[in-house]
């Protein structure tokens, strides 16, 4: 039962205020829904695989104390569209954000990207920088996908026909959550008794567990190695969060990362896996509250 419920690990290890419905066509827009509060310079929040703006919930407060904080659904989740299309990949949901910062006029903008957003965040800021006139501000990434790596046992299995499927089928959604969370927390403790319900509610419906399936398919770019020798050119101000005990994207790869963005700095924290942003709230929350402050 375990190994089914790592199909769903929060891992990879996130709207325009008119209704999102779920079944849009992809010939039609992608409505992407989001939650916005504070006032100030804009902070984007991007959540990773399997996750939805949810998953800020714990920082958001704080951050919201001097910064207009907006916490997307990335397409496929939460309560974004889930079209029945083949463009859930990294780049496809990097392209469908900058619609949006571009739609919202979101400038002097921070990005903070978790797991897969921070995936999605780097290429924005690839992006961006090539821009005239740049409308990004500062970086910030937690646990984030960043360079070829070996897939996680869990996530190969989503990517593997008929597997899947089964996986995703048979264990009741919240069954699988509560197993998941026990490989993101190190703390068991932690785990908020409706987290598991929560996080349930992306594959509770056919459109949600299609989309976590073509996403986990579409997982790491092909062409990754040439996309990563780009971060060297990046002077963008860059906050690297990671937890020293990450089996889903290891500290090393966060070390690699901050060797080659010229303008970064780290904090490793030890007493959590995947998910410093729920785990450990007030240590994240601090720590990005104080990079936002910085001139």
């Amino acid at each position: 039962m375990a190994s089914a419920a790592l199909l769903l690990l929060l891992a990879s290890c996130a709207s325009f205020p008119v209704s999102s419905s779920s079944n849009a066509e992809p010939s039609k827009p992608i409505k992407l829904h989001y939650k916005e509060t504070g006032k100030g310079d804009p902070v984007l929040l991007l959540h990773g695989l399997g996750a939805s703006s949810y998953a800020w919930r714990y920082v958001t407060p704080e951050l919201a104390k001097t910064h207009r904080i907006i916490a997307l659904d990335l397409k496929g989740f939460g309560k974004s569209d889930k079209p029945r299309d083949n463009k859930y990949s990294l780049f496809d949901q990097a392209e469908l954000v900058d619609k949006f910062i571009r739609k919202h006029k979101l400038r002097r903008l921070t990005l903070v990207g978790h797991s897969f957003g921070g995936g999605i965040a780097l290429a924005l800021a690839i992006k961006d920088q090539k821009r005239r006139k740049p409308w990004l501000k500062k970086l910030i990434l937690i646990d984030s996908i960043s360079y070829k790596q070996e897939i996680p046992w869990g996530i190969a299995l989503m990517r593997t026909p008929i597997i899947s499927d089964l996986g995703i089928a048979l264990i009741p959604p919240e069954t699988q959550m509560k197993i998941a969370l026990q490989f993101a927390y190190h703390d068991k403790s932690k785990i908020p008794p409706e987290a598991p319900r929560e996080y349930a509610k992306q594959i509770s419906s056919p459109e949600g567990k299609y989309a976590l399936l073509r996403t986990a398919a579409q997982l790491m770019p092909e062409n990754i190695e040439q996309f990563t020798k780009q971060y060297r050119d990046l002077k963008i101000k860059t906050l690297l969060i990671w937890c020293q005990r990450d089996g889903i994207v290891p500290v090393a790869y966060g070390k690699r990362l901050y060797n080659n963005l010229p303008n970064a700095r780290m904090h490793i924290l030890p007493e959590c896996v995947h998910l410093p942003q729920e785990e450990l709230p007030q240590l994240t929350s601090n720590l990005m509250s104080n990079f936002l402050r910085e001139k």
